[in-house]
């Protein structure tokens, strides 16, 4: 997100600016993290009128072992496309930061480094409430908020290397996030079909 969202890093990449930025990108965050909600909790009505929630349970969980088998073999389901970096030129930043925070908070338009958003997905699809799914999904909104917000004050505490590469720096970051989410993602798959689908149970 932050090597994309490149408008407020200068010639070192040091952040500037003020608080407010982050505020409406959380803001637009939350914003279309609700609206992608909105949908889920339409299909997942659906989802949840025509099966059992231990057949549902079952259906997420291997879904999810699924979706980990397909990251490992670095297939992740994804569209390949990033944020517009060039919104905060051409329309400004008064709409460019509530622009990015809206297209990251869909969570499908723009590349994922990892399954655990999809298992997510199906998980809320399943079993919350789909008056609920937006409020669920806006969680996912804000913690893009927190997020980047915890990036911009790392940035600000930091001391750039005049030999060290941001981008490098940037990948080793992706590389160690991915790690998490793929162990994250199988935990929590088998231990969706344990605790609801598992047929002793």
């Amino acid at each position: 997100m932050i090597g994309v969202i490149g408008p407020l890093v200068q010639g070192k990449r040091e952040l500037r600016g003020s608080g407010r930025p982050v505020a409406v990108f959380a803001l637009g965050a939350v914003v279309g993290a609700a609206l992608t909600g909105t949908l889920i909790g339409v299909l997942g009505g659906v989802a949840q009128g025509v099966a059992g929630e231990g057949a549902r349970a079952v259906a997420v969980g291997a879904a999810g072992l699924l979706l980990l088998l397909v990251d490992l073999g670095l297939r992740t389901p994804t569209l390949r496309r990033q944020t517009c970096s060039t919104w905060y030129r051409e329309r400004g930043p008064g709409t460019a930061w509530p622009l990015w925070g809206f297209d990251l908070g869909l969570g499908f338009s723009t590349i994922r480094l990892s399954s655990l958003y999809w298992l997510m997905v199906l998980f809320v699809a399943a079993f919350v409430s789909p008056v609920l799914a937006p409020l669920a999904l806006a969680f996912y909104g804000l913690g893009l908020g927190v997020a980047f917000a915890a990036a911009v004050i790392a940035q600000a505490w930091s001391r750039p290397s005049a030999t060290a590469s941001p981008g490098l720096g940037l990948l080793r970051a992706a590389a160690r996030v991915r790690l998490a989410s793929l162990a994250l993602l199988g935990a929590v798959s088998i231990a969706i079909v344990f605790s609801q689908g598992a047929p002793w149970t």
